[in-house]
């Protein structure tokens, strides 16, 4: 009786520990996601913005070094809030396919700059 006992406790703490890993795993995979969205889509933007109508509009009568410091605020604001439109699922998915990563990152800088460009401009 006392072995079972023993071997229920054993099996029971096993199969919490394996659940707990697996849960930390797609947190840690999350985590992961989120941070290369970020980066991915700062990155993005600052080489695709002058490509941007909100930003030609924007930036039409400012000079080149309020130029050069507001397209750092606004692609700052993008990497920041990409994360933000995408689902739990694609962040996961970006931290592990690189080409889903590129997709992704398309997708978040497009919902994110008319908004960032807006904030930033005001």
């Amino acid at each position: 009786m006392k072995k079972n006992h023993l071997l229920f406790i054993l099996s029971t703490s096993l199969t919490l520990l394996v659940c707990s890993s697996a849960q930390s795993a797609e947190q840690s995979k999350l985590k992961l996601g989120t941070s290369a969205i970020e980066f991915a889509a700062q990155t993005k933007c600052s080489h695709d913005i002058d490509d941007f109508a909100a930003w030609k509009v924007a930036s039409r009568l400012m000079n080149s070094e309020l130029k050069k410091q507001k397209k750092k605020q606004i692609c700052k604001c993008v990497g920041k809030n990409a994360p933000t439109v995408l689902s739990p699922s694609e962040l996961t998915l970006a931290a592990v396919d690189s080409k889903a990563r590129t997709a992704l990152t398309g997708v978040a800088v497009a919902k994110t700059m008319n908004a960032c460009v807006s904030e930033v401009v005001k």
